[in-house]
């Protein structure tokens, strides 16, 4: 597992909504806006699925994610790529349903999506 460098936490600390792709069994990609991904230590990200169709079925049969954040400020983009776990009951889902309330009270996730982080790209530069 890689760890996520500081300069990473900070960009997703300032981004408001970042791109995660996904694939489905045959390859398929897809891409959507995510608005609630935080880092949960160095070697994990939490991701609140609010939304999710395509995604989470892609995540069920293809547990492979990776993102894009930029920093807006030192305009550098990254690249995160992990391994995801599924949480849809118990400790882990209820963090994150708390995490989302307290910004959104109104909304539920359907899910909770750990991300176990395997490598981090600056541009084309692997940094973890």
């Amino acid at each position: 597992m890689a760890k996520l460098p500081e300069e990473v936490k900070a960009a997703i600390d300032k981004a408001a909504n970042v791109c995660v792709a996904t694939a489905d069994k045959n390859a398929v990609a897809n891409v959507i806006y995510v608005s609630y991904l935080k880092y949960k230590d160095d070697e994990t990200l939490v991701i609140a699925d609010t939304k999710f169709s395509k995604t989470r079925e892609n995540l069920e049969n293809n547990s492979k994610l990776s993102f894009v954040v930029l920093d807006t400020e030192t305009k550098k983009s990254y690249q995160v790529k992990g391994t995801v776990t599924v949480y849809s009951t118990g400790e882990q889902y209820h963090s994150v349903v708390d995490w989302v309330q307290i910004k959104k009270p109104e909304v539920t996730p359907f899910a909770a999506v750990y991300v176990n982080v395997e490598e981090v790209f600056c541009g084309s530069e692997k940094i973890a």
